[in-house]
């Protein structure tokens, strides 16, 4: 398989947003999740903020630009994964 057939996922994947704190700057990712596999998942590291409120803002305009559907139809059933940060 070509590099864009495994990447169509991607089209459908619901897409939430993390802000961690590392070395005194706040990161924002994007997480991809499958909707029809909820272990295949895509962390992406976007941006790093000096303040947290920054941070919160380009999460949520970065997360609802990257998802297909801004209003949250695709969904991936919370029970269906396991996320373990360590």
């Amino acid at each position: 398989m070509t590099q864009s057939e495994n990447d169509k996922w991607l089209m459908d994947a619901e897409v939430q947003s993390q802000i961690t704190y590392e070395k005194g700057r706040w990161v924002v990712s994007l997480i991809f999740i499958d909707t029809k596999d909820p272990n295949r998942i895509l962390i992406k590291k976007i941006n790093d903020y000096r303040s947290q409120r920054l941070a919160e803002i380009a999460a949520l305009h970065m997360k609802n630009t990257a998802a297909k559907d801004v209003r949250g139809t695709q969904k991936v059933t919370k029970d269906a994964y396991n996320f373990n940060n360590n």
